[in-house]
């Protein structure tokens, strides 16, 4: 009779027995996105006025700026924990680490309110040259697992990336915006009106919302964007 080897923490390497691959100990280390913009999903400080605005508590940026998208769902802010686990599955192609964090937005994202499944699983799409490099996309290994879970149909090949964009990291809010304008196509249709857009962090969101606005005009009524963790513009 053959015995699974024991599991091991995928954080701190522990033997653990937990579906989700990390120990109770390192699962309890996850900053929780508890207190967020009900629009963006941004980190909110407890104490921080927020107005309110169809009994949806929204940030400042939300107030003042219209965005395409019309809810991110994001369980946990990119803590240190986080992001060492994010990184470990993009960089370092830990691909296994997605169904674990998948495994983490699932537990955690039918607390938030007014949840609602979508019809169909988009994948932010990634462009040629750079899957070329990474060999994978996260976007979609992520949303073949809540496709899964959610016995949802999968459309990875509507929404491409048609222009190259540079990597975002340590650009501000308008140096995001333009490098990613004009960057997606909707290249087959999409016979639904209510869509998932899948990605494992956001910043600022201008790509994501970029992603929105060409799906809005593709005919899409509804697009909600699912992160596994929200990170700020210092992150």
């Amino acid at each position: 009779m053959s015995h699974l080897l024991p599991k091991h923490c995928l954080f701190c390497l522990e033997k653990t027995q937990s579906h989700f691959d990390l120990c109770d100990h390192c699962i309890k280390s996850l900053t929780l996105n508890n207190h967020c913009c009900q629009r963006c999903a941004s980190p909110l400080e407890a104490s921080l006025f927020i107005a309110r605005e169809r009994n949806i508590t929204l940030c400042g940026n939300c107030l003042s700026h219209h965005y395409h998208y019309d809810r991110v769902y994001s369980p946990f802010v990119y803590s240190e924990e986080m992001r060492y686990l994010i990184k470990k599955l993009k960089y370092q192609k830990k691909i296994h680490f997605a169904q674990a964090l998948a495994k983490l937005f699932l537990q955690k994202i039918h607390d938030t309110n007014d949840f609602q499944l979508p019809q169909t699983i988009i994948p932010m799409p990634m462009h040629p040259k750079r899957l070329r490099q990474r060999g994978f996309n996260q976007a979609l290994e992520l949303s073949r697992f809540f496709a899964s879970h959610y016995k949802l149909p999968l459309n990875y090949t509507s929404l491409i990336r048609s222009r190259y964009t540079d990597l975002q990291a340590g650009m501000n809010a308008i140096e995001r915006q333009k490098n990613v304008q004009k960057a997606f196509l909707v290249k087959k249709p999409i016979n639904y009106e209510h869509i998932a857009l899948i990605d494992d962090v956001m910043t600022t969101g201008s790509t994501v919302n970029e992603a929105a606005k060409i799906l809005k005009q593709s005919g899409i009524k509804k697009v909600d964007i699912w992160i596994i963790a929200r990170a700020g513009l210092e992150n």
